[in-house]
Order: C-alpha cells, then sequence, then structure tokens
C-alpha cells in the first residue's frame, strides 16, 4: 500500500519588530507580556500580562498587538496562538525584553517573584 502525505498547512512567517520601532509605535497598539508571572521581573511600561490582565476574548482581531517576553521564545508561541484564532495585526518584540533594555528603553520593575 502506497505512504500518502498530507499537504502541510503553510504557517505564516511571525513578524517581527525592532526595539526603537515598537518604541516608536507603542501608543498605537496593546503591548502583552508573555512571561512566566513567576519569574518575571521587569517589563515594557503600560503592558497587560495574558490571562492575568487580560484574556484573548476580550481583544478585538483587528487590534495592532506586540507581543513580548524576556528573549522572544513564549512572544513566538503566543504569537502563534492569536494567529491560529484569526489575529493578523500580531508583531513580536524583535530580542524580546533584553533587547528592548540594550537599546536603552525604558522597563518597569514588576512585584518580586514569587
Amino acid at each position: 500500500m502506497p505512504v500518502r502525505f498530507r499537504k502541510k498547512k503553510r504557517i505564516s512567517p511571525i513578524p517581527l519588530m525592532a526595539p526603537s520601532e515598537a518604541k516608536r509605535k507603542l501608543k498605537n497598539q496593546l503591548v502583552i507580556d508573555v512571561q512566566n508571572p513567576k519569574f518575571a521581573s521587569h517589563m515594557i511600561p503600560d503592558a497587560k500580562r495574558l490571562n492575568l490582565d487580560i484574556s484573548i476574548k476580550d481583544i478585538p482581531k483587528d487590534q495592532p498587538i506586540l507581543i513580548t517576553c524576556l528573549n522572544g521564545q513564549r512572544s513566538s508561541m503566543a504569537a502563534r496562538q492569536f494567529m491560529s484564532r484569526g489575529y493578523r495585526n500580531i508583531c513580536v518584540l524583535k530580542g524580546g525584553l533584553a533587547a528592548w533594555q540594550s537599546a536603552g528603553h525604558t522597563l518597569w520593575r514588576t512585584k518580586s517573584p514569587t
């Protein structure tokens, strides 16, 4: 019996946004921090924590969204989840909060991890 292969579903690339561009667009997009709250010590000012401050269902699908984490790995996974739910105006902060801080941008200190 011949082996049949399913066509792979094409996955859209996740747009990355450099810290300098993200800083310029900060007031026009929702910033969502997806760091593990147990370990997060800093975040971009006015960022929201997914599932703590907001839930995906509360975000309009046309809302410009910047997703952040420490280095970009969790952000990419979260962006895929958003995209699979029909969100198209998604970007990931290139290099994460480490790159944001290296660029000299302000971070808020969060409550001490527990």
